[in-house]
């Protein structure tokens, strides 16, 4: 009832025009070297009765060259049921994807958690412990947000997910590395398997569009090590500013980007530099990465779980419940160190487990996403966070520094449907 279900449920194409999954790509190609638009070169290439053969070409010395922007003229939009969380937290990994997630505050019991053959009982009986504190906690007053922290990350969950063809190889090259559960991949391997049926010439694998220097890189959160994060956790195990550069812009400059919206000069602020290490919990940084606007690099699952730090969450920390969820979590940590060999046994870590994140934050982040995660909607994990880097922003450039403030006193207006109505305290 409750399988994993990976559906290509749209990509770009023009079924009136007989415009296909890979006309867009591949007539596209096209344009670079000839004089006619692409519109033009498929009304008279796809009458051709060797339209597929010149298709395969065309992909041989364009992608197959590597020439990545022609893979990114496609686009390919799935809807996913019942994975897991640790296979979202994967295809949140590379930037250049976009996503619409169920939120962990509403998981049940009902949908349950994912348990591979090979696990033996004990992990399920902890992840069935996991569910029965989680919905126990709920039914006692703590808020879903809060009591998420103990879920597994085998939990399932739904997601809609839109990819190009490059960051969908991208994804499918992180998948085949070790360290990566079979559930993930199976759940990228499904999305790959799907799309190369309605585009078969445009997703081969051709080595040099496989190229891992050619993508934008990816944090990688199942990665066996990340030793440059591990040094940096070593001198800075808290939250830590760590360094700054940034071009001579004049506060006057910086006050007409903001509030008079000049365009021009908000472009200006992408060359200002901004670099910070954060301790989170998993909840926390699924958000920060599902969001895009921060580039990061983040501490492995497997170095996390061996430090063994987690978050107790401030209702749960009042709560008759501190010491059982403490108690659950420390006994969910010392399984899963047993069997650090087998990433199958990652999916059994709480969302509580705390990962360090490598933040990267741009002059036009520090108004934007600040903006929006300083606001008391946001979660208050990630508010806390970006409260911290909007005050160290402050310190160093002050000019830019008063508009990294929350997103109703940036905007002039609350855009939230239930405001708090702090923004109208300025």
């Amino acid at each position: 009832m409750f399988g994993k279900k990976v559906e290509l449920v749209a990509w770009l194409q023009n079924p009136e025009k007989n415009w296909g999954a890979e006309d867009s790509a591949s007539c596209g190609a096209r344009v670079c070297r000839e004089k006619l638009s692409s519109d033009r070169i498929h009304d008279a290439k796809i009458k051709r009765t060797d339209y597929e053969n010149r298709k395969e070409n065309i992909f041989k010395e364009t992608s197959g060259r590597g020439h990545g922007a022609v893979l990114d003229q496609s686009a390919f939009l799935f809807s996913i049921d019942n994975l897991t969380r640790a296979s979202t937290l994967f295809l949140c990994e590379p930037e250049y994807a976009s996503h619409l997630q169920q939120s962990l505050r509403v998981a049940t019991a009902e949908r349950g958690f994912y348990l591979p053959p090979n696990l033996d009982s004990e992990a399920e009986r902890l992840m069935k412990k996991q569910f029965r504190l989680y919905e126990t906690m709920q039914n006692n007053e703590i808020p879903p947000e809060d009591a998420r922290f103990i879920l597994p990350l085998y939990t399932k969950t739904t997601i809609q997910s839109l990819w190009d063809s490059r960051e969908l190889m991208h994804l499918d090259s992180m998948s085949q590395r070790a360290g990566v559960p079979s559930e993930v991949r199976e759940t990228v391997q499904q999305m790959m398997n799907l799309t190369r049926e309605i585009a078969p010439h445009l997703m081969k694998n051709r080595e040099t569009n496989y190229e891992i220097l050619s993508w934008f890189p990816s944090s990688q959160l199942f990665a066996k090590e990340n030793k440059t994060i591990e040094n940096l956790i070593s001198t800075h195990s808290d939250f830590a500013f760590l360094c700054y550069s940034g071009i001579d812009m004049s506060e006057e400059s910086i006050k007409k980007a903001v509030e008079k919206r000049n365009e021009a000069e908000l472009a200006n602020l992408k060359h200002f530099h901004f670099t910070f290490i954060a301790p989170m919990s998993l909840a926390c940084f699924h958000q920060a990465t599902r969001q895009r606007t921060w580039n990061q690099s983040v501490q492995s699952l497997e170095s996390a779980v061996r430090k063994g730090g987690y978050i107790i969450p401030p209702k749960i920390s009042k709560s008759k419940f501190r010491g059982e969820y403490k108690d659950l979590n420390e006994e969910s940590f010392s399984f899963v160190r047993n069997y650090l060999n087998d990433p199958e046994f990652l999916g059994v870590l709480p969302h509580s487990l705390v990962v360090h994140d490598l933040i990267h934050i741009n002059g036009w982040n520090a108004i934007h996403s600040i903006g929006k995660r300083t606001c008391t909607e946001a979660q208050w994990e990630i508010r806390k966070i970006a409260t911290k880097i909007s005050i160290k922003i402050k310190e160093i450039v002050p000019g830019l520094g008063k508009y990294s403030v929350p997103q109703g006193i940036l905007y002039g207006k609350c855009p939230e449907k239930n405001s708090c109505g702090k923004c109208n305290e300025k």
